[in-house]
């Protein structure tokens, strides 16, 4: 037997354990190119081979995934292979036969563990562990529930108003986006847990979470690539994660410390929910009977439950107000014909009607739906089709594989919507295309893990635009350009200039 010096066979232990890895790689990449389940559909082949060249394209390019699969489609068709195992569609009908009310699906867990939140409701990957924290939670986010808080969502309105009025006041443009961001930011937070941070009060909307939450967007997509980057930040000290961050991200520590005081608090003296103003989600998650036996969420899901959905609940209704507004003021005549509208329904400001009166009107529902249609960016959620495979858009797909389709592809459909770029409330009011057009306005998603905050969305949305409307006459910043530019990081992240306006207070 050969005695080798001891450098020399661990030399020989390391290069052998490379060639081995090189030649795994070799190997999985022919696998992929030419044996895989999915290797019939058209795709890059550095897509086709692994997923960093999503990795490449996102993160050294630039590229946001929405152009990457835009400009994929343009390329090979309706149907691109985008990952070793991910496919995605074009055709609106797969929309429907992926997210639909029969399909109880899994969730791709690569996506969902950029967040590090794998007990919070959004992130869990099992449809049968999602259902049942979705059945605890959706007594809070129900309509009736809605409807009965709904003062909460006008008080928050109301401070936004003031400040648009007192900005006007001064001389200045009010930055919508930041504007709609923090009222949101401020309905999440006191619906949630009966305290607001009162982020619309900051000056000029610079609300330090707002900009912090902001800022920690691009490192989801860091996240969903590796895992280390996800335990790095589960790790890092805290006072090396401070000194680290830049001035606004710590409003997220010191709002992560808030929340965790509260829960804290609850734990040790569950009695505190008795006195809350209103239910909040700590009544329901720790709620013996809606758990119906199962163990009660530790003290880590709470926070992570918490964070999750602060951080889901002031974004999509931000952006659709932000759009919106900025389309209704675009479009010649629409802002006119909306204040007459509100003008009737509402005609001494000091008596606002309330929310099951608003959805109710005509123009002002044609708005809101228009501009959720028109909601800019698309996520694309991807889920796991289960072992026996499925049929997608007339395509059989094999067991395994991850689909997912942007809600884009279905409301911008030429198919389905006339001039799907433009912006066109009128499109609601005719009879005859109404229901096709109710069954593609997607953006909360469809089945049975769909939007859990659809209700509270559509009372912000209503109540902030009949308000707004109501009670300003809104005139674009000429100087600045609105530029919907945005990168997607999970939610659609602004790159571009922001939209700028002149609120006039009306006297009647």
């Amino acid at each position: 037997m050969l005695d080798l010096p001891p450098s020399l066979g661990q030399l020989l232990i390391w290069q052998t354990a490379a060639m081995g890895f090189v030649a795994w790689c070799a190997w999985r990449a022919v696998y992929n190119l030419y044996f895989h389940p999915l290797s019939m559909f058209p795709g890059p082949r550095g897509a086709a081979v692994t997923r960093l060249w999503q990795a490449y394209m996102e993160l050294y390019k630039g590229i946001s995934l929405h152009e990457i699969r835009m400009q994929l489609h343009e390329k090979y068709g309706d149907v691109i292979r985008i990952g070793p195992n991910e496919l995605h569609f074009a055709n609106p009908k797969a929309f429907h036969d992926i997210y639909n009310a029969n399909n109880k699906w899994d969730k791709d867990h690569r996506m969902y563990r950029a967040f590090d939140a794998d007990t919070a409701s959004l992130c869990l990957i099992s449809y049968h562990a999602a259902k049942q924290r979705r059945d605890v939670l959706s007594p809070l986010f129900s309509r009736t529930a809605i409807v009965k808080l709904q003062d909460l969502v006008r008080t928050r309105i109301d401070v936004l108003c003031d400040v648009l009025a007192g900005q006007y006041d001064l001389g200045k443009y009010s930055d919508l986006n930041l504007g709609f961001r923090c009222f949101t930011m401020d309905v999440i937070t006191s619906f949630c847990y009966a305290r607001s941070f009162d982020a619309t009060l900051a000056p000029d909307f610079n609300s330090a979470l707002v900009h912090a939450l902001d800022e920690s967007l691009p490192m989801l997509t860091l996240n969903k690539y590796s895992q280390f980057f996800v335990w790095c930040m589960r790790n890092t000290p805290r006072w090396v994660a401070m000194r680290m961050s830049s001035p606004a991200m710590a409003a997220v520590f010191c709002m992560r410390d808030t929340l965790q005081e509260q829960i804290d608090g609850i734990l040790r003296d569950p009695s505190l929910l008795e006195n809350a103003q209103h239910p909040i989600i700590y009544n329901e998650l720790l709620s013996p009977d809606a758990h119906k036996g199962r163990p009660l969420p530790t003290n880590i899901s709470l926070l992570q439950e918490a964070m999750v959905l602060l951080g889901a609940g002031s974004d999509t209704s931000a952006i659709a107000l932000t759009t919106t507004v900025y389309n209704v003021v675009n479009t010649p005549g629409i802002q006119e014909r909306l204040h007459a509208e509100l003008l009737a329904a509402w005609p001494n400001l000091d008596e606002p009607p309330r929310y099951e009166v608003l959805e109710k009107l005509p123009f002002l529902t044609a708005i809101v739906k228009e501009g959720l249609r028109l909601f800019p960016g698309a996520p694309a959620f991807a889920r796991v089709v289960p072992p026996e495979g499925a049929i997608i858009a007339g395509i059989v797909i094999p067991g395994g594989a991850v689909v997912a389709q942007s809600f884009t592809y279905v409301q911008h459909a030429e198919s389905v919507f006339d001039g799907a770029n433009n912006f066109n409330p009128e499109r609601w009011l005719r009879e005859g295309a109404r229901a096709l057009a109710e069954s593609s306005l997607v953006l909360f998603a469809k089945g049975p893990r769909s939007c859990l905050g659809i209700n509270l969305a559509y009372c912000e949305v209503y109540l902030a635009l009949a308000h707004v409307f109501r009670r300003f006459e809104i005139r674009l910043d000429p100087a600045r350009q609105a530029d919907f530019t945005y990168k997607e990081h999970f939610v659609v992240y602004f790159t571009g200039e922001h939209v700028h306006a002149s609120c006039k207070p009306r006297e009647a």
